[in-house]
């Protein structure tokens, strides 16, 4: 039975949320947070989510890191947890359209008031502002005003409360969003059955983009190619797009400074260097003589149209800025995982309803977007002693690979080096950080061993079920071949392994039935053979089943996966049939007159004529 667990449903606008499946976590970046969560602890569970952003939303489930287990396919504990999300929309009938330089008169009680403003391309500056308010009679304002959407964290929005005199009610974004809607709602703040009557004017300051080349850059100033506008100015002929194509060098005592935004660029350069937009904190970068490189890497970067802007700066003295020539060369590149997750982690991608995504799967306790967060991380001590636990403990197979070949099952033997020899190089290779030897590649190290676990519980059941030797080795060989197709369609598939050796259990128990029935013995005949040998090899075979199929996690792998293979060693050694040694291999019961002998084989139940 699946057990109930707290199931976490994220919600993010503008991108996939990051849902932390891999080990990692949310850096300090409103880039990559989700904007909404809700903790899913019955089978319902719903959240409102009030005015929401215009754009894409994204719904993502995560299960919390302890009810994670390693993936064994087709058994009850390994449980998938579904959830179907149903959205019910409420929409606003009325919304006014705010233009530019237009008042719009608006007058509110107990109901808010919905506006919205499009920002054109190359908007500077949006300044909103409330005249003529009064409430009652009075000059008070009490107005609540919201720019932007009250569903996104603080700095996707602007709060502008209006309590004096109307004539200083006013808000300026600087860098809005450009071509977009930006959202408005006003909210009463006089009491339910008071009025509150006001215009609202926006005004947009368009700025063409004045940066064409350097001898333009040298000739103009930013200033003289900006003024107020209602819309869009177009640029001039000679303006050319900046793109990420401009190669440079740095002059001596010369500063640049840059700044990378989504949405709209960042235009403030003469009065800060913050790179902070109207809603959006961008990334800043600088370069100068004695740091001619700057790196900048987002992680999970939102879905919209990203900016990069420069600026020349002379801190010395501004009026070398006028000889300076800076030449920049950009690169920008998509990578799935950064520095490939490095030695603690690997890269990999899933792809879920026609999203990709990429992220580091750490190991030995790291965390973070490339597995360099070493706060849980284990030691290089750690590190080893769980490399020694998985190799060393597939010595065990020594006891089954010395007593087969005692009994002169050199088949078997040979089945279990190899099970042995890939299963200790598979682990050596698998081991993340300084604790690793990879012999081969990890994919065929990894294949050879679950094939040799798969066919090594095979050639044991059919060892015990003692068939004639023909009947045996045809077995032996058609079950390693579909354990061959099996373990390539689906490596992770339990049943892909336990199919067979099922059906080799129920060839022995017939066989074991049908000598009992054929002899009027229990078979085997001997009750120390089923004390001393065959339980306490049953029970250790069905707890390796137990810890394989629902004990192994992430946390515990080290340990259960090392006792996985002594217990699956040391059922065939308790397994394997013995060897009479009162009766030797050919024994010959009967002489005849003509020199001829009867002999019988007593291992397989055969007669033969010498």
């Amino acid at each position: 039975m699946c057990s109930n667990v707290e199931i976490t449903v994220y919600f993010r606008y503008g991108a996939p949320p990051v849902i932390n499946p891999l080990g990692t976590s949310f850096p300090a970046n409103t880039s990559v947070q989700p904007s909404f969560f809700v903790k899913m602890l019955q089978s319902n569970a719903s959240i409102n989510i009030s005015h929401p952003a215009p754009g894409d939303w994204f719904v993502a489930a995560h299960l919390p890191p302890s009810s994670q287990k390693i993936e064994v396919k087709g058994f009850v504990p390994t449980c998938a947890y579904i959830f179907q999300p149903d959205m019910l929309v409420m929409r606003v009938v009325e919304v006014s359209i705010l233009e530019p330089n237009v008042p719009l008169p608006q007058t509110l009680l107990s109901h808010p008031s919905y506006l919205k403003i499009f920002v054109p391309e190359y908007t500077q500056e949006l300044r909103l502002e409330l005249q003529g308010c009064a409430s009652n009679g009075s000059l008070g304002c009490p107005v609540h005003l919201t720019v932007g959407s009250a569903t996104l964290p603080s700095n996707f929005q602007k709060v502008l409360t209006c309590t004096g005199p109307a004539w200083v009610c006013h808000l300026l974004l600087p860098s809005p969003p450009w071509d977009r809607w930006l959202q408005v709602t006003a909210k009463s703040l006089a009491g339910p059955h008071v009025s509150v009557a006001f215009s609202a004017v926006v005004t947009l300051t368009a700025c063409r983009p004045w940066i064409v080349n350097f001898k333009q850059l040298l000739q103009s100033s930013p200033n003289q190619s900006c003024n107020a506008s209602t819309g869009l100015l177009s640029p001039s002929p000679g303006y050319q797009d900046l793109g990420r194509n401009i190669r440079s060098m740095i002059s001596n005592n010369t500063l640049v400074m840059v700044c990378v935004n989504a949405a709209s660029p960042f235009l403030l350069f003469n009065t800060s260097l913050n790179c902070t937009t109207a809603f959006f904190q961008g990334y800043s970068l600088s370069l100068s003589t004695s740091s001619r490189k700057a790196k900048l890497i987002i992680p999970y970067p939102e879905t919209d149209n990203w900016y990069l802007s420069l600026q020349l700066v002379c801190p010395q003295s501004p009026e070398e800025c006028e000889k300076a020539k800076v030449l920049i060369e950009t690169t920008l590149y998509l990578v799935p995982c950064l520095d490939d997750c490095g030695p603690y982690g690997q890269c990999i991608l899933l792809r879920r309803h026609g999203y990709l995504y990429a992220g580091c799967s750490c190991k030995a306790g790291w965390r973070g977007w490339s597995c360099t967060d070493n706060s849980t991380a284990q030691s290089t001590a750690q590190q080893r002693m769980a490399t020694l636990l998985l190799t060393l403990s597939n010595l065990m197979f020594l006891a089954p690979i010395t007593l087969s070949v005692y009994r002169c099952l050199l088949v078997e033997a040979s089945i279990y080096a190899y099970t042995m020899f890939f299963s200790t190089f598979y682990h050596a290779c698998d081991q993340p950080g300084e604790a690793v030897l990879c012999i081969l590649n990890y994919d065929t190290l990894q294949y050879c061993d679950f094939l040799g676990s798969g066919v090594s519980i095979w050639v044991t059941i059919l060892c015990m079920a003692r068939l004639k030797a023909a009947l045996k080795y045809v077995l032996l060989l058609l079950g390693t071949l579909v354990f061959a197709m099996s373990l390539q369609l689906d490596r992770r598939g339990a049943w892909n392994m336990m199919g067979p050796c099922l059906f080799a259990f129920v060839i022995m128990v017939t066989m074991w039935v049908y000598r009992c029935g054929h002899r009027r013995h229990c078979y085997p005949t001997s009750w120390q053979r089923w004390v001393f040998y065959l339980l306490p090899g049953i029970s250790m075979a069905a707890l390796a089943i137990t810890i394989y199929t629902s004990m192994m996690t992430s946390d515990n792998y080290y340990y259960t996966h090392s006792i996985w293979h002594m217990l699956l060693a040391g059922s065939a050694a308790f397994l394997l049939p013995p060897r009479d040694k009162h009766v030797e291999p050919w024994a010959c019961s009967q002489k005849f007159t003509c020199h001829y002998q009867i002999c019988k084989n007593h291992r397989e139940e055969l007669y033969t004529v010498t």
